[in-house]
């Protein structure tokens, strides 16, 4: 699948928040599909890569977006 394709497929899954390559003392986390997602050009998908946004801001977000999902589907 292109880019915006597996983009667009990462909105349809749980997404997990994991610390950078700094480790838990880091301020930033990253946000990404709980299960690993690559384009057909081997790019890994990422919702929020390192220093973009705070860890409590990526928990919140990603605790909102998995409601969300098992919401919908009912």
């Amino acid at each position: 699948m292109t880019y915006e394709e597996a983009l667009e497929y990462a909105l349809h899954m749980e997404w997990k928040v994991k610390p950078c390559n700094s480790g838990e003392i880091c301020w930033c986390r990253v946000i990404e599909p709980l299960h690993t997602l690559v384009d057909d050009d081997e790019n890994e998908i990422y919702i929020a890569t390192a220093g973009s946004i705070s860890a409590i801001h990526a928990e919140y977000i990603v605790s909102l977006h998995n409601k969300s999902l098992k919401e919908y589907d009912g």
